[in-house]
């Protein structure tokens, strides 16, 4: 990857990530996941409603929220810790982390995302023992990190966005106080197995965006070659390089004391944030789904999507 295409990745990673900032913004009286997760909109789009995406935050629990607050422990324990966030996006982790005490440097590339994040946080309604976030509109892959500047070092969907993994992973592991915190969650590539459960799961379950007797004319239109599955989305530099996810795992097993490594949901994301129905309904059977998910990565028959890896810097 030279110069001249690292700078134009760089620019469509910007813009990539502008747009799903707009999308979030899209409805002024709704608030995302991705921007606050404590004051997130529970919204459900109607049926053939386009350009819309699903919010619930209990659903969200459910597929992930015993991770996530794991994780956000983890980077919180020391009291009033230090905290760099990379890929900051919208805000949520910064802004959450800051809840817990934490001062917190978050970087990201988006000019809207951290417009944002910056606005969420000066409506941000829970003071009590708040600690600090400052955002930066900037490239942290070129940065210098500072030498045991650190507490906890923070990529949310991130790490992999970084175009040499390996030498970021050395500025971090510098970055980071003796016993430092490192952790990362990223979404890793998935196999003909676990596409085909998702989309066998998004069939079975009643779902938002598709009546049933849709669904049965786009199997069909699938056998005859006049529709084809949807492409899997991913942003300009995940494109360029889909190794980086190994190459994570790679540095934290040399650099770093890994704490621990939780590798879920590898096909049931979607098709639960699709349901619809009555609520009572839509988390039964959403249970039910991800229960089978889980079974199966524990089985090792197929790997989750989201993994998580927790790491402390050896002393």
């Amino acid at each position: 990857m030279d110069k001249i295409n690292l700078k134009k990745i760089k620019r469509a990673e910007a813009k990539f990530f502008d747009n799903l900032a707009n999308l979030r913004t899209r409805k002024k009286h709704i608030i995302a996941q991705e921007v606050d997760i404590r004051r997130a909109t529970k919204y459900i789009p109607k049926k053939n409603e386009k350009n819309s995406f699903l919010i619930d935050p209990k659903m969200t629990n459910k597929l992930g929220g015993n991770a996530r607050d794991r994780y956000i422990r983890e980077l919180s324990t020391k009291p009033g810790a230090k905290i760099l966030d990379i890929g900051c996006g919208s805000g949520w982790l910064a802004l959450e982390l800051a809840r817990h005490g934490c001062h917190v440097e978050a970087y990201d590339l988006s000019p809207k995302a951290i417009e944002l994040a910056k606005k969420t946080l000066k409506e941000n309604p829970f003071k009590k023992g708040f600690g600090s976030v400052t955002y930066h509109l900037q490239d942290i892959s070129i940065m210098d990190l500072g030498v045991e500047k650190y507490d906890g070092v923070s990529g949310w969907s991130a790490f992999h966005h970084m175009p040499n993994v390996p030498l970021f992973m050395d500025r971090v592991h510098k970055a980071l106080k003796p016993g430092g915190i490192v952790a990362s969650m990223d979404d890793m590539p998935r196999g003909k197995l676990e596409q085909c459960l998702e989309y066998i799961f998004e069939f079975i379950l009643p779902t938002y965006n598709l009546s049933y007797l849709q669904k049965i004319k786009f199997v069909l239109n699938l056998i005859t070659g006049k529709s084809k599955l949807r492409k899997e989305v991913f942003s300009p530099m995940e494109k360029a390089k889909h190794s980086n996810v190994f190459e994570i795992s790679e540095a934290f097993g040399n650099k770093f004391n890994v704490i621990y490594t939780i590798q879920e949901n590898a096909f049931v994301g979607t098709p639960v944030m699709r349901i619809t129905g009555p609520d009572w309904f839509r988390y039964f059977l959403a249970s039910l789904a991800i229960s089978i998910d889980r079974l199966l990565c524990k089985l090792q028959i197929v790997k989750g999507f989201e993994r998580i890896m927790v790491a402390k810097k050896i002393d």
